[in-house]
C-alpha cells in the first residue's frame, strides 16, 4: 500500500474511507458491501477497519491488510527476484515472497520500476484461500496514494470478485496505537 518512488514522498500516515464491494461467483449470487476506514503509520502498519463485517467475514479485514502492507513485508518474508512479467503494456519486476517462519503464506508481487509502486500481488494463504489485487494510485497533496484496488477471492467454499475503492484522504495526521492492536 505504500509507494516506493524516491521523488514522490510516502506520507507519515493516513486514513481513508474504504468501500469494498464484493460479488459471489456462485450461487446463491450473494453481494457484500463494506463501508469503513484505512489506517497507515509509516513504516509498517495498516490497518482496515469495516463496520458490521459479517461473521463469517471477520477475518477478512487482517487478512486483507496484510497482503497490503508492502512496508511489513522484509519483516515476514524473504524476497527473491523472479522472471519479468508484462503488464498493462509494460515490464515489471517480480518479488516472489516467502516466509521466514513457519507461515505457509505465500505471495508474488509486480512492481512497476517506473514509479517503483506495487501494481499487483497474488497470494497463497493458509487454509486453501488464494487472493490475487491489482490497485491504481492517485496523487494527494504530493502524495502517492492507493485509490482503487480490484479483488478475487478464492475459498475452499466460495469465489467472489469486487472492487475497493479508498477516497477523502487525511495525510501526516495522528493515529491512535489502539488502530493496530485492535482485532
Amino acid at each position: 500500500m505504500t509507494n516506493l518512488v524516491e521523488n514522490v514522498p510516502t506520507p507519515r500516515s493516513f486514513k481513508a474511507q474504504t468501500s469494498l464491494n464484493l460479488q459471489k461467483r456462485g450461487f446463491p449470487w450473494t453481494k457484500i458491501s463494506l463501508q469503513g476506514t484505512s489506517y497507515f503509520q509509516a513504516p509498517n502498519r495498516l490497518a482496515i477497519r469495516f463496520n458490521k463485517v459479517p461473521g463469517y467475514m471477520s477475518g477478512l479485514p487482517q487478512a486483507y491488510a496484510k497482503v497490503l502492507n508492502v512496508g511489513a513485508w522484509p519483516e515476514q518474508y524473504n524476497a527473491t527476484l523472479g522472471p519479468p512479467q508484462t503488464v498493462n503494456g509494460h515490464t515489471d519486476y517480480t518479488l516472489v515472497l516467502t516466509p521466514k517462519t513457519g507461515s505457509s503464506d505465500r505471495g508474488v508481487a509486480l512492481v512497476d520500476p517506473s514509479n517503483w509502486t506495487v501494481e499487483q500481488v497474488k497470494w497463497n494463504l493458509s487454509g486453501g484461500v488464494q487472493l490475487s489485487m491489482s490497485e491504481n494510485y492517485t496523487n494527494v497533496d504530493r502524495y502517492r496514494v492507493p485509490s482503487s484496488q480490484q479483488v478475487s477471492v478464492h475459498t475452499p467454499f466460495a469465489t467472489a470478485d469486487g472492487t475497493a475503492t479508498l477516497r477523502d484522504y487525511a495525510v501526516n495526521v495522528p493515529i491512535s496505537d489502539e488502530i493496530f492492536t485492535q482485532k
